[in-house]
Formats: C-alpha cells, structure tokens, sequence
C-alpha cells in the first residue's frame, strides 16, 4: 500500500465526512472535519512557503464551510428530533388515558 500524502489524506477524510453526513451520522462528520482543519493549522503554520501558505489557507477555508454546512444540517436534524420528543412527552398523559 502506498503512503498517502498529508493533503491525500485530507480528501480521503473530507469524502468520509460527506458520506457520514449524508448518512446522518453528523457527529462523525463533524468529528473528520475537525481532524482535517487541526492538521491542515499545524500545516500552515510549518510552512515556510508563501504560495504553498496561500493555497493551504485556501483549502482549510473550504474545509471549515463544509463544516459550518454540516453543522447547520445537524442543527436543524436536532431540533426536529427535539421537536418530536417535546410532542411526544406533551401526548403522553393522553396516550396513558387510553383503554
């Protein structure tokens, strides 16, 4: 197997985080996102290269949106779930009633 490169393996883990979102599963997402944006800092700050720094910057930037749109979608995929248990607990003394 071939070693991967540091910027590789951030797009392997940025594809993984995608398909854990598209899944649901927002806290893995969430949670490749966060390894991908702490080595691509420790990246930017070893790098000695202005045109290499720029571009790290660039993508660091594109990684730290697609988080902000995976976290928005968890958000909104909480509160509905938040929402249909408050329904539920409201309904349970109904429910209880029932013969």
């Amino acid at each position: 197997m071939k070693d991967l490169t540091p910027r590789e393996r951030w797009d392997v883990w940025m594809v993984q985080a995608q398909r854990f979102a598209r899944r649901e599963n927002y806290i893995d997402a969430l949670g490749r996102l966060r390894l991908v944006l702490r080595e691509v800092d420790e990246a930017v700050a070893a790098e000695a290269d202005p045109a290499a720094k720029k571009k790290l910057e660039r993508f660091r930037h594109r990684v730290a949106r697609r988080r902000d749109r995976i976290r928005e979608k968890f958000e909104t995929w909480n509160a509905a779930i938040a929402a249909r248990r408050a329904q539920n607990t409201a309904d349970a003394e109904q429910e209880m009633k029932r013969p």
